[in-house]
């Protein structure tokens, strides 16, 4: 995951891209790619890149991953890339290893006046399109860290990796399948895992960010040897939003705080169990089964350490974004490549929201419209905005004029969302969101 910060373009984009016209088309000059020729674009990433949505990737969402509606608008603008392809994921998507059924999160009730979130129980779906005779364009692997670019064996345990780089077929590396695609324009959207897992566990799995002076090496490493082999390549990189910003960890506390819960019990990261202020704590989305099982209430009976984040562990986690977007700053200024503010985006959908063709979007757990039910990944429409704000950028870096995408196309989560209110601690079924933290947690490092 939105995951999730995402935003930086000049004043006049963001006052076009963010007002309340439509943002089918920017202002200005007839849509073209200015000076240059796109006929092959690939992104470069992990879950966010991939379309991965409410705890699994499934087709139906994947066709809103930001790669493929950029590659949509780069045609618009002229572009011969022809068909973008994706290692689609049958609905309802893939399995959830603890279950054997499909992982993806519905809104399953309108019984109470909040809505019911899990899994249906359904048996999963398949990869439809393995048998392409090339590398996908969108080398997005759910779960994988930046270390992750250029290694070739040390991928055990995540599903994905067969699934977008078919080792048996083609290079085993994400770096060696972009050589093979040779393109011309690249997104590159890597970092977020080396901190998110470490948050959404609760700073237990990892028990740690990688290091910045790793990371710096990683990144500066990546950079330089995409130039190596395509030196007149146009490069876009995404920076690293606060990842305890998100609703997966926004939402649980506020709302037990508004049900009269000013304080909770949980295992310190010592081990020792110890009182825990909702102001200075933050609370998982998983926080939430725990609590409504009697835990978390008395000393004798803590929530466990894996679902609060206390805050240690969240200046750590905001420290390691700081000091990795300052690496990504520095090595895409000083090799002149795009960079995409995430970390921004998700700030304002914070503080302030987004108004869109008459919508606001918010960061706000379901009702907000930018992130899907898992509280981590985008939502279509939030994928839709990540695209524009790719787009915005592209523009002014590169002096292209490439249409963006009409938000009002894009479906948004189902109605009964609205039912969800900012006090009210949604229903969501025991373990459904373990599924995230395996993702997280068969990455190299």
């Amino acid at each position: 995951m939105r995951t999730v910060r995402l935003f930086i373009v000049g004043t006049a984009l963001t006052f076009v891209l963010w007002s309340g016209c439509t943002q089918s088309d920017p202002t200005g000059p007839v849509a073209s790619l200015g000076s240059h020729a796109v006929t092959k674009y690939v992104a470069i990433g992990n879950s966010l890149t991939a379309g991965y949505q409410s705890n699994a990737l499934y087709a139906s969402a994947q066709q809103y991953s930001y790669p493929n509606l950029i590659a949509q608008q780069l045609l618009r603008a002229g572009a011969t890339i022809q068909l973008f392809e994706q290692p689609l994921y049958g609905d309802p998507g893939n399995a959830d290893p603890a279950t054997g059924k499909a992982s993806r999160l519905e809104i399953l009730s309108l019984s109470s006046p909040i809505p019911s979130i899990g899994p249906r129980g359904l048996d999963p779906g398949s990869p439809t399109n393995t048998a392409l005779g090339r590398p996908y364009d969108n080398l997005g692997i759910p779960g994988i860290p930046l270390a992750s670019f250029l290694d070739t064996t040390n991928f055990t345990g995540n599903p994905f990796v067969d699934l977008v780089l078919r080792p048996s077929m083609f290079p085993k590396s994400v770096f060696q399948q972009v050589q093979v695609l040779q393109p011309d324009l690249i997104t590159l959207w890597l970092g977020n895992n080396d901190v998110l897992g470490y948050a959404t566990s609760g700073g237990t799995s990892p028990s740690a960010p990688t290091p910045t002076g790793t990371f710096a090496a990683l990144y500066a490493q990546v950079l330089d040897t995409l130039r190596a082999i395509l030196p007149n390549a146009k490069i876009l990189v995404g920076n690293i939003p606060d990842v305890t910003t998100i609703p997966f960890f926004t939402t649980v506390g506020p709302a037990a705080q508004a049900q009269g819960i000013n304080a909770v019990y949980g295992i310190h990261s010592s081990g020792d169990t110890a009182v825990m202020s909702l102001s200075t704590n933050l609370l998982t989305l998983n926080a939430q089964a725990e609590l409504s099982q009697g835990k978390g209430i008395l000393p004798s009976n803590p929530l466990p350490s894996s679902v609060v984040l206390d805050s240690d562990e969240i200046a750590i986690a905001q420290a390691a974004v700081s000091s990795f977007n300052a690496a990504i700053a520095s090595v895409a200024a000083a090799r002149g490549v795009a960079l995409f503010d995430a970390n921004a985006l998700l700030k304002k959908a914070n503080t302030e929201g987004y108004s869109i063709a008459g919508e606001r979007f918010t960061s706000q757990y379901v009702a907000g419209g930018l992130f899907s039910l898992d509280g981590v990944y985008p939502s279509s429409r939030g994928y839709a905005i990540v695209a524009n704000e790719m787009i915005a950028v592209l523009n002014q870096h590169y002096g292209m004029s490439i249409p963006l995408v009409d938000i009002s196309t894009v479906p948004g989560i189902p109605a009964p969302a609205a039912k969800l209110g900012k006090g009210q601690i949604p229903q969501i079924s025991r373990g459904a969101l373990e599924n995230i933290h395996k993702l997280f947690s068969t990455g190299v490092r």
